[in-house]
């Protein structure tokens, strides 16, 4: 007997509605870009469904109370910070009636110790001369080999730049991008991760998955959970995701989930070597998050760990008073093996206590969250490689014949953050729109 998958591929692809009815759109993946795609194409009358395999919606934005049933303590599992030029984030939050909480401590501005003794002066005079040493050599130059020539050119205590400085830069490199300095292009020192002005910096309050639940709220049962897509076909009247439960035919799939999931996502005819090969180009960053409990209030603050590589912080939410709690995160592979978070928490908080005598912490009431071993994810964040092209964050957008892509890989500049996600999100909405009208191929 001939699986469904079978059947399907021998009989060949049937109409999937009648002249002048809405084109039919599957978005996988119910992350910030799958859901605001999906919310544009709804709002354009398109027949949208969104597949999530996972049995909540945000993807790699989750937020959760650490003490459950006290919204006090309302964590950021994922991706936290709200910083400059968030339009389409703060549009949102605005759209489904949301608040931003100022968290009083600045994402841009972080006390560096552990290390060779350094002021956040003298890092902010470091960060000046490597970006502009970034800003005048080709992409293909690493992160590390920019802080060389940098280096080399400022020998000695009289130099323009201090070792340590530059040191505690590298280390605040590796862990925002989540990847090796050595790895990482040189462009890594002209954004948010090298800027150093102590500008706000926000949350959505009660979580920032709020845009997330809010958006598949306003979906409804377009919505569908505990669903994940094991394979795509595709030809040039339909596109089909295939999950547990059978077939899904649409005339468009569009493809949101993170890089390292969407490039091992089985496709039948293959999709083209050049979208591999960007896809490989790409850096897969990953990281891990600890928040722990604080026995005793302490106020607003922000610490690098430089030999540790990573970075803590105390942070106000919307009540306008310092949660109760420890937040760190670390970026990088050789930064996670340090703090030995394969084995729990425990090396991570011994850690902590040591670099912040200050504070008091309740160790049993900790909370570790990794994403290498999320099968619904496989890393972190996308970060541009010194290996990678220009046009790299094109390629993998690219449509290949009805199949779309999204999310914050796609996003270059916005690449890694959840405004990327957004942005690409109304871009791929669009895309489809432009390229197949809001009554499909039939309606044009």
């Amino acid at each position: 007997m001939l699986s469904a998958y079978r059947r399907a591929r021998r009989e060949g692809p049937k109409p999937l509605r009648a002249y002048g009815e809405p084109m039919r759109v599957i978005i996988i993946g119910a992350g910030f870009a799958g859901l605001s795609a999906a919310t544009s194409l709804a709002d354009a009358g398109v027949d949208v469904t969104v597949l999530e395999a996972r049995d909540r919606v945000g993807g790699r934005v989750w937020s959760q109370e650490l003490v459950p049933g006290d919204p006090g303590t309302v964590i950021e599992r994922g991706a936290e910070f709200v910083l400059d030029g968030y339009e389409q984030l703060t549009g949102w939050v605005a759209r489904l009636g949301l608040e931003l909480a100022n968290t009083t401590m600045s994402y841009y501005v972080r006390e560096p110790r552990g290390g060779e003794p350094v002021t956040v002066g003298e890092v902010v005079i470091a960060a000046a001369v490597l970006a502009k040493a970034a800003e005048a050599a080709p992409s293909c130059v690493s992160v590390a080999g920019i802080a060389q020539e940098v280096l080399a050119a400022s020998p000695g205590s009289a130099g323009r730049v201090s070792p340590a400085a530059v040191g505690a830069i590298l280390t605040r490199i590796s862990i925002s991008w989540a990847s090796e300095v050595t790895e990482l292009s040189c462009r890594a020192l002209q954004g948010p991760a090298s800027a150093f002005e102590p500008n706000p910096t926000y949350r959505v309050a009660g979580g920032n998955q709020g845009i997330a639940q809010a958006m598949a709220a306003q979906l409804g049962d377009r919505v569908r959970l505990g669903c994940p897509v094991r394979r795509l076909t595709h030809d040039e009247g339909s596109a089909t995701a295939w999950t547990d439960e059978g077939a899904e035919l649409a005339d468009v799939v569009i493809v949101t989930v993170p890089l390292a999931c969407s490039s091992a996502l089985p496709v039948e005819p293959a999709l083209p070597a050049w979208k591999h090969e960007a896809w490989s180009r790409t850096g897969l960053g990953q990281a891990a998050k600890l928040h722990v409990m604080l026995a005793e209030p302490a106020p607003a603050s922000a610490v690098l760990s430089v030999p540790d590589g990573y970075w803590t912080w105390v942070a106000t939410d919307a009540s306008g008073s310092p949660q109760p709690i420890a937040h760190c995160f670390a970026g990088s592979t050789p930064a996670l093996d340090r703090l030995g978070v394969r084995g729990g928490p425990g090396g991570w908080l011994a850690r902590l206590a040591g670099l912040r005598p200050e504070l008091s912490f309740d160790a049993d009431r900790a909370l570790l969250t990794t994403w290498a071993d999320d099968p619904w994810a496989g890393m972190a964040y996308s970060a541009e490689r010194s290996v990678s092209r220009e046009d790299d964050p094109d390629l993998m957008a690219a449509p290949v014949g009805r199949l779309h892509f999204a999310g914050e890989h796609t996003a270059g500049p916005w690449s890694g953050l959840m405004e990327g996600a957004l942005r690409s999100g109304e871009r791929v909405a669009q895309e489809v729109l432009v390229t197949w009208g809001p009554r499909g191929p039939q309606g044009r």
